[in-house]
């Protein structure tokens, strides 16, 4: 399974790449740390599942989800974000993501997270 984590905050980035690597086997993962890095890097490594915050500086996660959206309808998206808005919300739902989880990460959402990257893979 091939993995992209788009996400500003390089302690998250390690968190969320440990995470993946202690639970889900054979594993190729990818890490941009802001919207546009993300869409490059998905053009290249053209990845089965996308984890992604939205609050980012320049090209934030929810114009890149759009951006991914107009080419790609098959890439799994899962939002970690600390943007609880509603409008927000609904806006990236729309947009077919696999899972939406508020930061901070804790114990629960770590586990809720790896049972989503389980259901994607086995989707596949």
């Amino acid at each position: 399974m091939k993995v992209l984590i788009v996400e500003d905050s390089i302690f998250v980035q390690k968190l969320v790449r440990k995470l993946i690597m202690d639970h889900i086997t054979d594993c190729e993962i990818q890490i941009a740390s802001n919207g546009e890095q993300g869409y490059n890097l998905y053009q290249a490594f053209k990845p089965d599942l996308i984890i992604t915050d939205l609050l980012m500086p320049g090209l934030n996660g929810q114009e890149m989800l759009r951006m991914i959206r107009e080419i790609d309808w098959d890439v799994h998206i899962i939002i970690l974000s600390a943007d609880i808005q509603k409008a927000t919300r609904e806006e990236v739902e729309s947009l077919g993501i696999s899972g939406f989880l508020n930061k901070p990460l804790t114990v629960d959402k770590a586990n809720t997270l790896v049972e989503l990257i389980r259901v994607t893979n086995h989707a596949e």
